[in-house]
């Protein structure tokens, strides 16, 4: 702990990241916010008609029909059908978006979502009707949620999930499982679920991706026979960070300094006094506190992935200096 004036600060901010990101809050909010709406005001009628019946106009209905509109493919996944719906939707929206957000930065994760709902509404439209599919409106956020955990198996592969809250399986195990389950209950289509829009998200995720991590030059990645070529090396910038041990740092109150200065690593153990320096060898950049200050900064504003090369060898230097110090 520092002592006086000293401004303490989490080093792991921007690599944990806050529980509930500005977009997850907003979603989780408009979600749920709707859904309350519903159960308060279903039986007031205006101009004759139920509120119900006139949010059935932002229910995704299939097209061809007068009740399709072109607002729907974004509207029907703002709404749901019931608790139970709601409540595993908005779970998982939290449970997978929030680290999402926290890696991409609210702007980026904001706009994969949006696609992957938009994918979710196009593969229902399209593929529904081709497999016989009785028509019938949709609705709920389900297409975009399943996208997020394309993402998450993508990204954090080897990440362990507790199925059912107590059955450990690995993320991109789970996620290849569940798509699987979707694609075979699809063709099935005897449970009222659009099995499709789950698939129809999760794949446009799956594309959005990859377009990300190589765009034109993602084939010419894969047939390359170097070390680095193939789905490891397309994905590698996507590897998950390892987190410091150690997360507090002391920053100094800007105020009080009139040139960067070294940052001072704390034991935690030592009760704030600081560890014995080692002196750095001649030629080795010094890492100042303003140099972490505005790399943390950074990860808060557009997530750890946009890190340059330099700022992430600067900030993972900073975390093994802390290490030594302890």
């Amino acid at each position: 702990m520092a002592s006086g004036g000293s401004k303490q600060v989490r080093f792991g901010r921007g690599l944990g990241g806050s529980y509930f990101p500005p977009m997850i809050k907003f979603l989780l909010a408009t979600n749920i916010g709707l859904y309350l709406f519903q159960l308060l005001f279903d039986r007031m009628t205006y101009q004759g008609k139920s509120i119900s019946e006139y949010i059935q106009y932002c229910y995704l209905w299939p097209i061809g029909t007068p009740e399709f509109h072109f607002w729907q493919p974004i509207t029907y996944m703002f709404l749901h059908a019931g608790f139970g719906h709601i409540a595993v939707n908005m779970l998982v929206l939290w449970m997978f978006g929030a680290e999402l957000e926290n890696t991409w930065g609210s702007k980026k994760f904001i706009i994969y979502y949006m696609l992957c709902g938009l994918g979710g509404a196009a593969a229902h439209l399209i593929v529904s009707p081709l497999i016989g599919i009785p028509p019938a409106p949709m609705l709920g956020a389900s297409g975009a949620v399943f996208g997020l955990l394309a993402a998450f198996g993508l990204l954090f592969p080897d990440r362990m999930i507790y199925f059912y809250f107590f059955i450990p399986i690995k993320a991109k195990y789970f996620v290849l499982f569940y798509l699987g389950y979707e694609l075979y209950e699809g063709f099935q289509g005897a449970d009222g679920v659009a099995h499709f829009a789950h698939i129809g998200g999760a794949v446009v995720g799956i594309i959005y991706m990859i377009i990300d991590a190589g765009g034109p030059q993602l084939f010419g990645r894969l047939r390359n026979k170097s070390e680095n070529s193939g789905v490891k090396g397309v994905w590698q910038n996507f590897k998950e960070p390892s987190q410091p041990k150690h997360p507090t740092f002391i920053r100094h109150a800007k105020e009080d300094l009139d040139e960067p200065v070294e940052a001072e690593y704390y034991d935690l153990g030592t009760s704030g006094t600081k560890a014995a320096a080692k002196p750095e060898p001649k030629g080795t950049h010094v890492i100042t506190q303003d140099d972490v200050d505005r790399i943390l900064d950074k990860i808060a504003a557009t997530g750890y992935q946009n890190l340059s090369k330099e700022e992430r060898e600067i900030l993972f230097e900073a975390s093994r200096k802390m290490d030594e110090k302890r």
